[in-house]
């Protein structure tokens, strides 16, 4: 009766894994105007009734999609929870560790450049909710940098940028004297926001 339950709660993460699969793959194939029960259950290959009893539905599908690293794998709860404990004195490294990586995961995931656009241009509420909570207990994990007090706005600074500029290298090739589409200027861009980070932490 146990490996029963067992293989029946396999099955299920299996099914919820595919169904959040199909969000990005929807995206990238159709557009966020597309995003939808019907569309996302033909392509996880599974039946809508599933996404419902799994989700409740396109909101709480969407809020799933951000928090188990489908959106970018920094705002994954897995991921943060794994993270270490930082010391005081290593906050700031771990940060923009952080911000590097979520940088990397934006310019690699069209769809979820996508779901920014759309997040805006919509006004889709419970992305911005379920990314905030995930950014809540980040920053609950790593801490502020005990050299500078204004933390929290820093990092909004920096992630709106980056946000920013991963969007617009969709569309244009530069912004301002970068060059967006090439790879030495975002190794400067991601070298720039680490310098910001490691100086203000010195300060």
């Amino acid at each position: 009766m146990a490996t029963q339950a067992k293989v029946k709660k396999r099955d299920r993460e299996r099914t919820k894994g595919k169904i959040l699969k199909a969000v990005g793959e929807v995206i990238e194939k159709y557009g966020t105007e597309k995003v939808g029960v019907n569309l996302i259950a033909r392509e996880a290959g599974v039946n809508k009734v599933l996404i419902y009893r799994y989700f409740g539905g396109v909101d709480g599908l969407m809020e799933q999609y951000v928090k188990t690293g489908q959106y970018t794998s920094t705002s994954s709860l897995e991921y943060i929870e794994n993270l270490p404990i930082p010391a005081p004195e290593d906050r700031a490294k771990m940060w923009a560790d952080v911000l590097t990586k979520g940088l990397a995961d934006l310019r690699e995931r069209k769809a979820t450049r996508d779901l920014i656009r759309w997040e805006i241009g919509a006004g889709k509420p419970v992305m911005t909710d379920a990314r905030n909570d995930s950014s809540m207990k980040m920053y609950e994990k790593i801490g502020e940098l005990p050299n500078y007090p204004n933390t929290s706005p820093m990092l909004a600074i920096l992630i709106g940028g980056m946000y920013h500029l991963a969007v617009s290298a969709d569309y244009r090739d530069k912004f301002a004297t970068v060059d967006l589409q090439s790879e030495e200027d975002w190794k400067r861009l991601e070298q720039t926001m680490k310098d910001i980070i490691m100086a203000l932490d010195k300060k």
